[in-house]
């Protein structure tokens, strides 16, 4: 178990593509080389930074009292009865009814936020997005961001909940309702800790505070988050924001005397690929040696029998990360601590894969087919089949990778059967890619005439993101903070790096900063149900999130000038 929850926290890192460990395939038999690391990071960790410098009532103060507690009950429930569901069939906004929740979204949050709505400048971007400014005093200071989103994911079957999904239930402990956690959880605290801060009339940021808040961030974020990038960009310019903090990361794991804080410092790419067979039918007296859905099912097969590498990547965030782990929980995992200072970066990753599945996908790209559909008839072979396929992306591979393979194994099926393959028309960039690229030839040795044609396309792509740093000015107050707020005795709080394996609507804020950190500010078991039946969050975990949320505020605010060894300027 140790192994496990050890594991549980590795991040991944980023660099652009990068050449494959020199290893086989997982699963070969054969382990993956090791090489040794020169890597010169200590973990040395920043000053945990207390804000009451500035004379404000303090976070726990604030917001560790039961009246407090049922405050923030009330808020949560309000904006999670809201069924704010983010479909991926939406229509226009004046066409689809089911936009008309968000309306409601707007409402509450302007009820139960007077102060905000009072002292904040609001634009409405693309009807639904929120863009929230509380002007600084000294422009010369670059805003932070905070993000959040208000729409959720779509309820599968409400009778199998313990409560109704959108009845807010608040049951002593726990406040169970879609969106609970996935993302009212941060708009509820972003909102409610800056509500507390205006709640002073003499109080005035000297930074410009920015709140964004996205509506189809469960659809990609492309009418929300896109529209509001491109209106910041054109007022703030490129790398104009200090810092921008929106939902992700692992929250916070302890190990023996540690508290591991994990905010991502990286998303992993994004790519779906869809294939569509066409072939000639008949009928199913005589069917022909595969149908369409025989020849689709042998290029899964194909696919799934050719995973992607693992890989670590040396002085990445995973590498750092089992460096901090290695320096302040030695003992937890002893061959993981050998493994580190040995440098031994293939045996890490290994020791990863061996651990448990799901965790090489912190390290490696994955692949997932989750939509087939074919045939219209029980009697008749079908003459379409169409597959979608779902790859996150690692940062030693690259999307036109992805889609070389996709082409490759499945042209090496179908050329068998005199099966011509029609791939990423008109993506002159693959193309270009595949032309550099091993072809094989392969000739037809099916008697039968399928008169078929493979069409493979993309969509819906975006490379790995830039790494997000763990050290400099803004790193510290952002760290700073979380060492603060969730400072305990006899331990301690170590922030580090980590990855995203699904997407944010960060992937929309990149060129504003290169300060990027996606972390919800909540223990691990605080929560379940992402995405699925009884999401829910236990209360006193989100109030430890306003908490953080309000002192991130006020240490941005803060003149830190030879606390920390630099000026705000420098941020």
């Amino acid at each position: 178990m140790a192994l496990m929850k050890l594991l549980l926290l590795a991040g991944v890192a980023v660099g652009g593509v990068a050449a494959l460990v020199p290893s086989s395939l997982p699963g070969s038999g054969q382990r993956p080389l090791s090489f040794g690391s020169k890597s010169s990071f200590t973990c040395d960790l920043p000053p945990a930074l207390d804000p009451s410098r500035d004379g404000l009532p303090s976070a726990t103060d604030l917001f560790s009292s039961k009246k407090s507690l049922n405050r923030q009950v009330e808020r949560h429930q309000a904006l999670v009865r809201v069924p704010s569901i983010c479909y991926d069939d939406l229509g226009p906004f004046d066409e689809d009814d089911r936009w008309l929740p968000f309306y409601n979204v707007h409402d509450v949050l302007e009820e139960t936020y007077p102060i905000v709505h009072k002292r904040a400048k609001l634009e409405k971007i693309n009807t639904f997005g929120l863009l929230y400014t509380i002007e600084g005093s000294n422009s010369a200071l670059k805003p932070i961001l905070l993000a959040a989103h208000q729409d959720v994911v779509p309820v599968a079957d409400a009778a199998t909940w313990t409560y109704p999904p959108f009845d807010a239930y608040f049951d002593g402990e726990w406040l169970w309702g879609r969106g609970s956690m996935d993302d009212k959880d941060s708009l509820t605290g972003i909102m409610s800790a800056v509500e507390e801060l205006l709640s002073d009339p003499d109080w005035k940021p000297t930074r410009t505070i920015l709140l964004a808040f996205g509506f189809d961030e469960e659809c990609s974020g492309y009418r929300g988050a896109g529209a509001i990038s491109e209106l910041l960009v054109k007022r703030y310019g490129e790398n104009g924001i200090a810092m921008i903090l929106d939902e992700g990361g692992l929250g916070l794991l302890d190990l023996g005397d540690a508290l591991y804080a994990l905010p991502a410092v990286y998303e992993k790419g994004l790519v779906d690929i869809w294939l569509e067979l066409h072939v000639v039918g008949g009928h199913s007296s005589t069917p022909f040696p595969h149908t369409g859905i025989g020849l689709m099912s042998q290029i899964i097969n194909k696919l799934e029998a050719n995973p992607y590498t693992p890989k670590i990547i040396e002085d990445g965030p995973i590498h750092r990360h089992l460096q901090c782990q290695a320096r302040y929980s030695p003992k937890a995992v002893p061959k993981l601590t050998e493994l580190v200072n040995n440098g031994d970066l293939g045996g890490l990753a290994q020791l990863m894969v061996d651990a448990r599945y799901d965790l090489r996908y912190l390290i490696q790209t994955s692949q997932a087919v989750d939509i087939i559909s074919g045939g219209q008839k029980i009697n008749a072979m079908p003459e379409v089949i169409t597959v979608g396929v779902n790859y996150r992306v690692a940062p030693q591979d690259s999307i036109l990778q992805v889609q070389h393979n996709v082409a490759k194994y499945a042209e090496s099926i179908v050329s068998e059967y005199g099966i011509k393959v029609r791939a990423f028309e008109g993506d002159d960039s693959y193309h270009g890619y595949l032309a550099k690229a091993d072809a094989e030839s392969l000739q037809a040795r099916s008697d039968v005439d399928y008169n078929g044609t493979l069409v493979i396309r993309k969509t819906d792509g975006s490379n790995p993101t830039p790494m997000s740093p763990t050290d400099g000015p803004v790193w510290d107050v952002f760290a700073g903070t979380i060492r603060h707020t969730f400072a305990f005795k006899d331990g301690t709080v170590v922030p580090a790096g980590q990855t995203m394996n699904g997407n944010t609507d960060t992937r929309h804020y990149l060129s504003l900063s290169p300060h990027v950190y996606r972390w919800s500010p909540i223990r691990a078991g605080e929560y379940e149900g992402l995405h699925t039946i009884d999401e829910r969050i236990r209360m006193k975990g989100h109030m430890e999130g306003v908490r953080f949320y309000y002192d991130l505020v006020r240490n941005f605010n803060a003149e830190l000038d030879g606390e920390v060894g630099y000026a705000p300027s420098e941020l």
